[in-house]
């Protein structure tokens, strides 16, 4: 009865258009009125969502983020980019996957890719002759690259939302995972662009000129070598990589590249705080929707109904991801980690999966709902970035998000890809 309430309230409060953190926070406050628990109970459970050292990272690397994006970074990535593989059939598409993987070291964030990268590719590659639906459409299957590559604010959610699992740890998990995602993008995108003729760079780009690219890239690029460099030599937590991470960003865009002032700095930080504002709020209050579903019994009941239909973990793995592929469609990425995590990481345990394996798994599968309807966070901003109907988009991304279907399964099946990287780094 309380389950069907809390996700009844849940669920008509979503299709009223309300923030999905009052939605959490209101289904949570009709199940303990319910109930007869006290309301004492909600701030209790915020406050124990938000007392954790580790989420001190995740306003830091916002930071970090946005000042490398006010900083004008976008172009240096795409000369990198279109440096590396412009002269590919379908070059500028090439660029926009390259970019978005090299991007991922700067923000970490699907939204922030799309945005930074659609703005300037998705009207580019509509004058070389793409079509206008799927240039938006590879633009924001590839900005789910962003959160899977570190550093990733997706993995320091999950890392909050189950505990005693290593943030730095999840960050080299994906390392890998995230590159596979790209390349098969890559393939699909040649082969569709073999057919319909796509451009491709023809000129070579001089040595002067390259040289210069490079110089620049480097720099941009240096960040996040630094984070992983610093915590596999165990000079700083991922924690405290975040505070380097915007240390080195202030420096690089204020006093070697000038593409910043004082100034801007301000605004900056107001934006770091609104954004770091609204998710605290959704780990808050979905801290508390987690504690009602504890009361209740949930994990142990869909623990039981699992382990009761088998004891097998590749069958459970197959069983988890179609529900979560279900869940991803319906719920944002943020608030389903913060929801199911803790129901699923303790059951994947039992089963002997490797925190780390089930964590990338997790976080890869609820990306791709990103880009999937009805409730797609990627296909509304693509809807409005690119300037194309939510149908036509819908159409254009489908052969994309099958090959991230097919990554997921590869990864799904083959732990070493997501652990091999964690274990030669001493994380176990």
């Amino acid at each position: 009865m309380i389950v069907f309430l809390l996700v009844g309230v849940l669920a008509v409060t979503l299709m009223m258009g309300i923030p999905i953190a009052f939605c959490i926070g209101l289904a949570t406050m009709v199940a303990l009125a319910v109930q007869g628990t006290p309301f004492t109970e909600i701030p209790r459970n915020m406050f124990a969502g938000l007392n954790s050292f580790p989420l001190l990272s995740m306003p830091l690397f916002i930071l970090a983020g946005d000042i490398m994006l006010r900083g004008r970074i976008t172009k240096m990535l795409l000369d990198v980019s279109d440096l590396a593989v412009g002269r590919i059939v379908g070059g500028l598409g090439h660029v926009n996957i390259l970019a978005s993987i090299l991007f991922a070291g700067i923000t970490g964030m699907a939204t922030a890719d799309t945005t930074a990268l659609g703005s300037v590719l998705i009207p580019a590659m509509v004058e070389r002759g793409y079509e206008r639906d799927y240039s938006t459409a590879i633009t924001i299957a590839s900005s789910i690259i962003g959160p899977i590559i570190p550093p990733s604010l997706t993995f320091v959610i999950y890392a909050l939302a189950v505990g005693q699992v290593s943030i730095g740890g999840l960050f080299l998990a994906g390392a890998v995972p995230g590159l596979l995602m790209g390349l098969g993008l890559m393939v699909v995108h040649y082969f569709i662009s073999r057919k319909r003729g796509y451009e491709k760079r023809e000129h070579p780009i001089p040595l002067a000129q390259a040289l210069v690219i490079i110089r620049e890239g480097f720099l941009a690029l240096l960040m996040p070598v630094i984070i992983i460099g610093g915590i596999l030599t165990g000079v700083f937590t991922a924690t405290e990589a975040a505070g380097v991470a915007s240390l080195y960003a202030m420096v690089v865009c204020l006093f070697v590249f000038h593409t910043i002032t004082w100034r801007d700095l301000p605004d900056i930080i107001l934006n770091m705080v609104k954004v770091s504002a609204m998710i605290a709020l959704i780990l808050g209050t979905s801290k508390g929707f987690s504690w009602v579903l504890t009361t209740q019994n949930i994990p142990q009941y869909i623990g039981g109904v699992l382990t009761g239909l088998t004891d097998s973990p590749v069958v459970f793995l197959m069983l988890v991801n179609i529900i979560l592929l279900v869940i991803g469609c319906l719920v944002d990425t943020y608030p389903a980690i913060l929801i199911f995590a803790p129901i699923f990481h303790p059951i994947a345990l039992s089963y002997g999966i490797h925190p780390l394996h089930f964590g990338v798994v997790m976080c890869v599968n609820l990306l791709i709902g990103l880009n999937t309807p009805p409730v797609g966070t990627g296909l509304f901003l693509g809807v409005a970035i690119g300037k194309v109907s939510l149908e036509e988009l819908v159409k254009a991304v489908m052969p994309f998000n099958l090959v991230e279907m097919a990554v997921l399964l590869v990864l799904t099946y083959v732990p070493t890809l997501s652990l091999w990287l964690p274990s030669a780094a001493g994380f176990r």
